[in-house]
């Protein structure tokens, strides 16, 4: 789906090596990027990678300049390849596969590019094995690991609590 504003790239996007594309793209011409200093790319883990050690797990924000699918690329950012499942980055929900603000490379990039590159989208590189179940986006603000989760530091000893918003208990 084409979106006329930043927002959701993947939302619980299952991936496996065939799943190469973002499920929605952002149309740049929609977006002011004039006044931009601050935009996160985020890929969080919403389900745990499956696989075996040695599978790769890569991910790209990119410029491009069609849509479906998403062709004649330029890659904004990418994680790199990733291995294995165990890498802690793929192997906890909630936890962030990339969270980084790119807004200030991002209004670089489209004001030299933009007239050629007129969608955003996410690559998604997965090796033959590898499974993983993502949420990924472009947010102004920074993202939080769990939504509704507060975590509380002791200034006597150091001790961390954790507290889900309603929960009423601290585990």
């Amino acid at each position: 789906m084409i979106l006329a504003s930043l927002g959701k790239l993947s939302v619980q996007q299952d991936l496996t090596a065939s799943d190469e594309n973002s499920t929605n793209v952002i149309q740049i011409a929609a977006v002011d990027w004039a006044a931009m200093t601050d935009l996160w790319w985020f890929v969080q883990i919403s389900t745990i990678a499956a696989g075996d050690g040695s599978d790769t797990f890569n991910f790209s924000l990119v410029f491009a300049q069609t849509e479906t699918p998403l062709a004649t690329l330029k890659t904004v950012l990418s994680t790199g390849d990733i291995t294995g499942i165990a890498d802690k980055r793929l192997a906890t929900v909630g936890r962030f596969a990339a969270a980084f603000n790119v807004g200030k490379q991002m209004k670089q990039m489209l004001e030299e590019d933009a007239s050629d590159y007129v969608y955003i989208g996410q690559t998604n590189v997965i090796s033959t094995g590898g499974t993983v179940s993502i949420n990924a986006g472009l947010s102004f603000t920074e993202p939080h690991t769990i939504p509704h989760e507060m975590t509380t530091v002791s200034n006597i000893d150091n001790s961390i609590a954790v507290a889900s918003a309603g929960s009423g208990s601290v585990p």
